[in-house]
Protein backbone atom coordinates (compact mmCIF):
# COMPACT_ATOMS: atom_id res chain seq x y z
CA UNK A 1 0.00 0.00 0.00
CA UNK A 2 1.04 3.38 -0.88
CA UNK A 3 1.59 5.66 2.32
CA UNK A 4 0.15 9.14 2.01
CA UNK A 5 3.20 10.79 0.84
CA UNK A 6 3.28 8.54 -1.94
CA UNK A 7 -0.34 9.37 -2.73
CA UNK A 8 -0.28 12.95 -2.53
CA UNK A 9 2.16 12.53 -5.76
CA UNK A 10 -0.68 10.75 -7.79
CA UNK A 11 -2.87 12.34 -10.63
CA UNK A 12 -6.46 11.27 -11.33
CA UNK A 13 -6.85 9.81 -14.30
CA UNK A 14 -7.66 12.53 -17.16
CA UNK A 15 -6.12 15.29 -15.33
CA UNK A 16 -5.37 18.31 -17.64
CA UNK A 17 -1.83 18.21 -16.38
CA UNK A 18 -0.83 20.43 -19.38
CA UNK A 19 -3.44 23.12 -18.87
CA UNK A 20 -3.07 23.13 -15.39
CA UNK A 21 1.01 23.78 -15.79
CA UNK A 22 -0.24 26.73 -18.12
CA UNK A 23 -2.66 28.06 -15.82
CA UNK A 24 -0.49 27.95 -13.06
CA UNK A 25 2.33 30.02 -15.85
CA UNK A 26 0.01 32.50 -16.99
CA UNK A 27 -1.35 33.91 -13.75
CA UNK A 28 1.91 35.22 -12.56
CA UNK A 29 2.77 36.40 -15.27
CA UNK A 30 -0.06 38.64 -15.99
CA UNK A 31 0.79 39.95 -12.32
CA UNK A 32 4.52 40.95 -13.84
CA UNK A 33 3.12 42.71 -16.51
CA UNK A 34 0.99 45.24 -14.57
CA UNK A 35 3.54 44.71 -12.29
CA UNK A 36 6.29 45.95 -15.23
CA UNK A 37 4.47 49.00 -15.97
CA UNK A 38 3.93 50.56 -12.78
CA UNK A 39 7.81 50.52 -12.12
CA UNK A 40 8.77 52.96 -14.61
CA UNK A 41 12.30 54.48 -14.12
CA UNK A 42 14.03 51.28 -12.48
CA UNK A 43 16.94 50.03 -14.03
CA UNK A 44 16.59 47.18 -16.98
CA UNK A 45 19.88 46.71 -17.56
CA UNK A 46 19.16 43.05 -15.09
CA UNK A 47 17.01 41.00 -16.89
CA UNK A 48 14.75 39.51 -14.13
CA UNK A 49 10.84 38.96 -14.14
CA UNK A 50 8.65 38.27 -17.29
CA UNK A 51 11.50 39.21 -19.64
CA UNK A 52 13.47 36.92 -17.82
CA UNK A 53 10.81 33.96 -18.25
CA UNK A 54 10.40 34.39 -21.78
CA UNK A 55 14.17 34.43 -22.43
CA UNK A 56 13.75 30.74 -20.89
CA UNK A 57 10.62 30.12 -22.44
CA UNK A 58 11.05 31.00 -25.93
CA UNK A 59 14.87 29.53 -25.72
CA UNK A 60 16.80 32.85 -27.04
CA UNK A 61 20.35 31.40 -27.97
CA UNK A 62 21.17 35.48 -27.76
CA UNK A 63 20.15 36.66 -23.83
CA UNK A 64 20.28 40.54 -23.02
CA UNK A 65 22.44 40.08 -19.79
CA UNK A 66 24.44 36.73 -20.51
CA UNK A 67 26.02 36.07 -16.76
CA UNK A 68 28.44 33.96 -15.19
CA UNK A 69 29.95 32.77 -11.28
CA UNK A 70 33.55 31.64 -11.90
CA UNK A 71 35.10 29.66 -8.43
CA UNK A 72 38.60 29.64 -8.08
CA UNK A 73 39.98 26.14 -7.27
CA UNK A 74 39.71 25.34 -3.69
CA UNK A 75 43.85 25.95 -2.73
CA UNK A 76 43.65 29.54 -4.45
CA UNK A 77 39.92 30.29 -3.22
CA UNK A 78 41.41 32.50 -0.21
CA UNK A 79 44.41 34.16 -2.40
CA UNK A 80 43.04 37.83 -3.94
CA UNK A 81 46.01 38.42 -5.86
CA UNK A 82 45.35 34.73 -7.83
CA UNK A 83 41.28 35.80 -8.30
CA UNK A 84 42.75 39.13 -9.85
CA UNK A 85 45.19 37.17 -12.34
CA UNK A 86 42.49 34.73 -13.36
CA UNK A 87 40.12 38.21 -13.58
CA UNK A 88 42.91 39.55 -16.25
CA UNK A 89 43.11 36.25 -18.03
CA UNK A 90 39.44 35.71 -18.63
CA UNK A 91 38.53 39.31 -19.11
CA UNK A 92 38.08 40.15 -23.12
CA UNK A 93 40.82 42.73 -23.81
CA UNK A 94 40.31 45.05 -27.09
CA UNK A 95 42.66 47.06 -28.95
CA UNK A 96 40.82 50.43 -28.02
CA UNK A 97 40.39 49.62 -24.65
CA UNK A 98 44.41 49.98 -24.66
CA UNK A 99 44.72 52.31 -26.76
CA UNK A 100 44.91 56.68 -25.63
CA UNK A 101 44.42 57.84 -29.13
CA UNK A 102 44.44 56.87 -32.74
CA UNK A 103 43.90 58.67 -36.25
CA UNK A 104 43.31 57.84 -39.46
CA UNK A 105 44.37 58.97 -42.91
CA UNK A 106 41.96 57.12 -45.53
CA UNK A 107 43.69 58.58 -48.51
CA UNK A 108 47.31 57.04 -47.62
CA UNK A 109 45.18 54.51 -46.27
CA UNK A 110 46.78 54.06 -42.89
CA UNK A 111 46.18 54.37 -38.85
CA UNK A 112 48.35 55.38 -36.41
CA UNK A 113 47.43 53.74 -32.66
CA UNK A 114 49.04 55.29 -29.79
CA UNK A 115 49.15 52.27 -27.03
CA UNK A 116 49.01 53.73 -23.12
CA UNK A 117 51.73 52.04 -21.10
CA UNK A 118 50.12 51.93 -17.75
CA UNK A 119 47.42 49.45 -19.47
CA UNK A 120 49.63 47.72 -21.50
CA UNK A 121 51.62 46.77 -18.16
CA UNK A 122 48.26 46.26 -16.48
CA UNK A 123 47.01 43.50 -19.01
CA UNK A 124 50.95 42.33 -18.87
CA UNK A 125 50.95 42.41 -22.37
CA UNK A 126 53.46 43.69 -25.11
CA UNK A 127 52.90 45.96 -28.32
CA UNK A 128 54.83 42.62 -29.71
CA UNK A 129 52.16 40.43 -28.97
CA UNK A 130 49.46 42.53 -30.44
CA UNK A 131 50.99 42.84 -33.52
CA UNK A 132 51.05 39.34 -34.25
CA UNK A 133 47.69 38.88 -33.25
CA UNK A 134 46.28 42.38 -35.69
CA UNK A 135 49.22 40.72 -38.45
CA UNK A 136 47.70 37.06 -38.36
CA UNK A 137 43.89 38.30 -38.85
CA UNK A 138 44.18 40.93 -41.18
CA UNK A 139 46.89 39.54 -43.59
CA UNK A 140 45.39 42.63 -46.05
CA UNK A 141 47.43 45.35 -43.57
CA UNK A 142 51.22 45.81 -43.01
CA UNK A 143 51.78 46.62 -39.39
CA UNK A 144 54.83 48.09 -37.89
CA UNK A 145 55.74 49.57 -34.16
CA UNK A 146 58.05 52.07 -32.98
CA UNK A 147 57.89 53.08 -29.52
CA UNK A 148 54.35 52.64 -27.78
CA UNK A 149 53.01 53.55 -30.99
CA UNK A 150 51.54 51.48 -34.15
CA UNK A 151 51.50 52.30 -37.60
CA UNK A 152 48.56 50.24 -39.86
CA UNK A 153 48.84 50.17 -43.64
CA UNK A 154 46.89 49.23 -45.94
CA UNK A 155 48.89 46.78 -48.65
CA UNK A 156 46.50 47.04 -51.82
CA UNK A 157 44.10 49.88 -53.29
CA UNK A 158 41.37 49.25 -52.04
CA UNK A 159 37.50 51.91 -51.85
CA UNK A 160 37.78 53.85 -48.53
CA UNK A 161 34.91 51.57 -47.12
CA UNK A 162 36.80 48.83 -47.05
CA UNK A 163 39.44 50.46 -45.68
CA UNK A 164 37.90 52.20 -43.20
CA UNK A 165 35.49 49.08 -42.26
CA UNK A 166 38.70 47.19 -41.68
CA UNK A 167 40.25 50.17 -39.24
CA UNK A 168 37.57 49.55 -37.27
CA UNK A 169 37.49 46.21 -37.23
CA UNK A 170 41.32 46.25 -36.12
CA UNK A 171 40.21 48.82 -32.78
CA UNK A 172 37.48 46.17 -31.85
CA UNK A 173 39.80 42.84 -32.40
CA UNK A 174 39.92 40.89 -29.12
CA UNK A 175 43.91 40.53 -27.83
CA UNK A 176 43.45 38.80 -24.90
CA UNK A 177 40.82 36.86 -22.66
CA UNK A 178 37.50 34.88 -23.51
CA UNK A 179 35.83 35.68 -26.15
CA UNK A 180 32.21 37.02 -24.88
CA UNK A 181 33.48 38.11 -20.98
CA UNK A 182 33.20 41.96 -21.80
CA UNK A 183 33.83 42.70 -18.03
CA UNK A 184 35.07 40.50 -15.13
CA UNK A 185 35.36 41.51 -11.23
CA UNK A 186 35.98 39.85 -8.24
CA UNK A 187 33.58 39.63 -5.25
CA UNK A 188 34.41 37.71 -1.62
CA UNK A 189 32.08 35.80 0.08
CA UNK A 190 31.30 35.88 3.50
CA UNK A 191 33.52 33.03 4.45
CA UNK A 192 36.45 34.90 2.62
CA UNK A 193 36.76 33.05 -0.19
CA UNK A 194 36.64 34.91 -3.85
CA UNK A 195 34.72 34.65 -7.27
CA UNK A 196 34.37 35.97 -10.29
CA UNK A 197 31.03 37.36 -11.86
CA UNK A 198 31.02 38.38 -15.16
CA UNK A 199 29.10 40.37 -17.70
CA UNK A 200 28.76 37.93 -20.70
CA UNK A 201 29.18 34.17 -20.45
CA UNK A 202 31.55 31.42 -22.74
CA UNK A 203 31.35 28.58 -21.10
CA UNK A 204 32.90 26.22 -23.29
CA UNK A 205 35.72 28.14 -23.25
CA UNK A 206 35.73 29.20 -19.78
CA UNK A 207 36.23 25.61 -18.74
CA UNK A 208 39.21 25.13 -20.00
CA UNK A 209 41.39 28.27 -18.20
CA UNK A 210 43.52 26.92 -15.84
CA UNK A 211 42.80 27.86 -12.25
CA UNK A 212 38.77 27.51 -12.47
CA UNK A 213 36.97 25.41 -10.64
CA UNK A 214 35.32 23.40 -13.72
CA UNK A 215 32.55 21.93 -10.64
CA UNK A 216 31.19 25.06 -9.57
CA UNK A 217 30.55 26.77 -12.68
CA UNK A 218 27.30 28.72 -13.20
CA UNK A 219 26.28 30.72 -16.37
CA UNK A 220 22.63 31.96 -16.92
CA UNK A 221 22.98 31.48 -20.90
CA UNK A 222 21.18 28.33 -21.21
CA UNK A 223 22.93 26.70 -24.47
CA UNK A 224 26.25 27.14 -22.85
CA UNK A 225 25.05 25.00 -20.24
CA UNK A 226 23.76 22.27 -22.76
CA UNK A 227 27.20 22.07 -24.60
CA UNK A 228 29.16 21.82 -21.75
CA UNK A 229 27.28 20.14 -18.98
CA UNK A 230 24.42 18.11 -21.22
CA UNK A 231 20.80 18.05 -21.67
CA UNK A 232 20.21 16.99 -18.15
CA UNK A 233 22.05 20.06 -16.75
CA UNK A 234 20.04 22.12 -19.20
CA UNK A 235 16.43 20.63 -18.09
CA UNK A 236 17.34 21.42 -14.40
CA UNK A 237 18.21 24.65 -15.24
CA UNK A 238 15.12 25.79 -16.88
CA UNK A 239 13.18 24.37 -14.04
CA UNK A 240 15.32 26.07 -11.02
CA UNK A 241 15.35 29.25 -13.36
CA UNK A 242 11.76 29.45 -14.04
CA UNK A 243 10.95 28.44 -10.25
CA UNK A 244 13.53 31.44 -9.29
CA UNK A 245 12.45 33.97 -11.15
CA UNK A 246 8.66 33.27 -10.34
CA UNK A 247 9.59 33.24 -6.65
CA UNK A 248 11.67 36.63 -6.81
CA UNK A 249 8.82 38.45 -8.06
CA UNK A 250 6.82 37.36 -4.56
CA UNK A 251 4.77 34.46 -6.34
CA UNK A 252 5.03 30.76 -5.95
CA UNK A 253 4.77 28.06 -8.68
CA UNK A 254 4.44 24.57 -8.01
CA UNK A 255 7.64 22.76 -8.95
CA UNK A 256 5.50 19.73 -10.80
CA UNK A 257 4.44 22.48 -13.22
CA UNK A 258 7.97 23.94 -13.84
CA UNK A 259 9.63 20.23 -14.17
CA UNK A 260 6.63 19.28 -16.81
CA UNK A 261 7.27 22.26 -18.54
CA UNK A 262 11.52 22.03 -18.07
CA UNK A 263 10.99 18.21 -19.84
CA UNK A 264 8.52 19.24 -22.57
CA UNK A 265 11.13 21.43 -23.75
CA UNK A 266 13.99 18.67 -23.63
CA UNK A 267 12.97 15.60 -23.76
CA UNK A 268 13.61 15.08 -27.24
CA UNK A 269 17.66 15.65 -26.32
CA UNK A 270 17.16 19.20 -27.98
CA UNK A 271 16.32 22.03 -26.25
CA UNK A 272 13.07 23.32 -27.93
CA UNK A 273 11.39 26.78 -27.64
CA UNK A 274 7.65 26.60 -26.56
CA UNK A 275 6.36 29.06 -29.14
CA UNK A 276 5.76 28.75 -32.94
CA UNK A 277 9.14 27.38 -33.75
CA UNK A 278 9.37 24.62 -31.36
CA UNK A 279 6.56 22.98 -29.32
CA UNK A 280 3.56 24.76 -30.21
CA UNK A 281 4.47 24.57 -33.74
CA UNK A 282 4.69 20.61 -33.95
CA UNK A 283 1.64 19.74 -32.66
CA UNK A 284 -0.08 17.05 -34.93
CA UNK A 285 -3.51 18.80 -34.41
CA UNK A 286 -3.85 21.38 -37.56
CA UNK A 287 -6.55 23.29 -35.32
CA UNK A 288 -3.99 23.52 -32.42
CA UNK A 289 -1.36 25.01 -34.74
CA UNK A 290 -3.78 27.30 -35.76
CA UNK A 291 -4.97 28.58 -32.89
CA UNK A 292 -1.66 29.88 -31.72
CA UNK A 293 -0.15 32.02 -34.32
CA UNK A 294 -0.15 31.98 -37.94
CA UNK A 295 -3.48 30.61 -38.93
CA UNK A 296 -3.67 31.09 -42.38
CA UNK A 297 -0.05 29.76 -43.08
CA UNK A 298 -1.17 26.35 -41.10
CA UNK A 299 -4.73 26.24 -43.11
CA UNK A 300 -3.15 26.24 -46.15
CA UNK A 301 -0.40 24.01 -45.83
CA UNK A 302 -2.41 21.60 -44.22
CA UNK A 303 -5.20 21.60 -47.36
CA UNK A 304 -1.91 21.30 -49.48
CA UNK A 305 -0.38 18.05 -47.79
CA UNK A 306 -4.11 16.72 -47.04
CA UNK A 307 -3.57 16.13 -43.44
CA UNK A 308 -6.09 14.85 -41.50
CA UNK A 309 -7.35 16.53 -37.79
CA UNK A 310 -7.82 13.67 -35.04
CA UNK A 311 -9.05 15.86 -32.64
CA UNK A 312 -7.82 14.40 -29.65
CA UNK A 313 -6.33 17.52 -27.91
CA UNK A 314 -7.94 20.48 -26.00
CA UNK A 315 -7.64 23.45 -28.03
CA UNK A 316 -9.24 21.75 -31.53
CA UNK A 317 -12.34 20.35 -29.18
CA UNK A 318 -12.67 23.89 -28.14
CA UNK A 319 -12.95 25.01 -31.67
CA UNK A 320 -15.50 23.06 -33.15
CA UNK A 321 -17.37 22.58 -30.34
CA UNK A 322 -17.26 19.30 -28.78
CA UNK A 323 -16.33 17.56 -25.56
CA UNK A 324 -13.24 17.47 -24.32
CA UNK A 325 -11.58 14.45 -23.66
CA UNK A 326 -10.25 15.27 -20.46
CA UNK A 327 -11.22 15.08 -17.01
CA UNK A 328 -14.76 13.73 -16.67
CA UNK A 329 -14.83 14.09 -20.52
CA UNK A 330 -11.90 11.13 -20.96
CA UNK A 331 -14.91 8.68 -19.29
CA UNK A 332 -18.43 7.32 -21.16
CA UNK A 333 -21.17 6.77 -19.19
CA UNK A 334 -22.86 3.57 -19.63
CA UNK A 335 -26.78 2.10 -17.85
CA UNK A 336 -26.75 -1.12 -16.22
CA UNK A 337 -28.83 -3.46 -17.32
CA UNK A 338 -31.69 -3.50 -14.15
CA UNK A 339 -31.41 0.29 -14.67
CA UNK A 340 -32.14 0.21 -17.90
CA UNK A 341 -35.15 -2.81 -17.53
CA UNK A 342 -36.79 -0.08 -14.95
CA UNK A 343 -36.95 2.71 -17.66
CA UNK A 344 -38.46 0.55 -19.79
CA UNK A 345 -41.07 -0.66 -17.61
CA UNK A 346 -41.74 3.08 -16.30
CA UNK A 347 -42.47 4.35 -20.21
Amino acid sequence: MPNKKESSFEVVSGEPVGVVAAQSFGEPSTQMVLRTFHSAGIASTVVTGLPRILEIIDARKKQKSPIMVIRLEKKDEKDYNKAKELRHRIEEVKVRSLISKFSEDLKTATMQLQFDKEKLDLYDTTLRFIVGKISSKFPEVEVSAAGNDLSIKYKSKKDIKAIRTTFVNIRNTAVMGVQGILKASVQQDDDGTFYITTNGSNMPEIINVEGVDKDRLYSNNLFDVFKVYGVEAARNMIANELKSTIENEGFTVSFRHVSLLADTMTYNGAIRSAGRHGIAGEKASVFARAAYEETVKHFVNASIFGEVDELKGVAENILIGKQIKVGTGRVKLVIKNEDLKKIKGIS
